[in-house]
């Protein structure tokens, strides 16, 4: 299963990057050592309609006009996706820019209800979205960000189990892929580069 994993992350970072220069040289000689910045960025050429967790609608428009930090996970996940959260809810006190915002889609919207996610991701941080509704919706919208993931299983300990990829996508106003962010995660790093490129385009 690790194996498979590990090719279906694989083949989703050659996907993803395929025919894109990581950019070498952002505006005011930034440096970077954690994101992957697509040059151009990639355009998501994707309809879907799901729901937040103000249960408004989310479509490719609440993609446009901030910075959007992604992450596809669900809410019952014992290690990946709070490990995740916690360290991005430390970056986001790092006085990012004020507009932007972090949005977490379900990969188990049976479960994931709009008041389940809102529950959990309240204990990270009060202003982060979740994204949840129909499942052929979801795969859409997962597709475009080119992930993977498998079906829920459950382990010794009766936890459920969807084995997917921990990386973090930076969108930028234009609702377009302006890099993503491979594990190991780390909050000072991750807060240092997501403003730095939040600047570089803002400047």
């Amino acid at each position: 299963m690790k194996r498979l994993f590990i090719f279906f992350f694989g083949l989703m970072m050659a996907c993803l990057t395929s025919g894109i220069t990581p950019l070498q040289a952002e505006p005011k000689a930034i440096q970077l050592s954690a994101a992957t910045v697509l040059s151009p960025p990639k355009p998501l050429e994707v309809d879907f309609s799901l729901q937040d967790t103000s249960n408004k609608p989310f479509t490719p428009a609440s993609l446009k006009g901030h910075w959007t930090v992604l992450f596809f996970g669900y809410a019952q996940c014992p290690e990946i996706c709070p490990q995740t959260l916690a360290i991005v809810s430390e970056a986001w006190r790092q006085k990012l820019d004020p507009n932007a915002q972090f949005v977490f889609v379900s990969l188990d919207p049976k479960a994931d209800t709009v008041d389940a996610l809102k529950k959990f991701l309240a204990s990270f941080n009060p202003s982060f979205v979740g994204v949840t509704g129909d499942e052929a919706q979801i795969k859409k919208l997962a597709q475009a960000f080119r992930i993977f993931w498998t079906d829920p299983s459950f382990n010794a300990a009766g936890q459920k189990i969807i084995d997917h990829p921990a990386t973090l996508f930076l969108v930028n106003p234009q609702g377009q892929i302006k890099a993503l962010f491979s594990p190991p995660h780390h909050a000072s790093i991750l807060a240092k580069e997501l403003k730095a490129l939040m600047e570089s385009q803002n400047s």
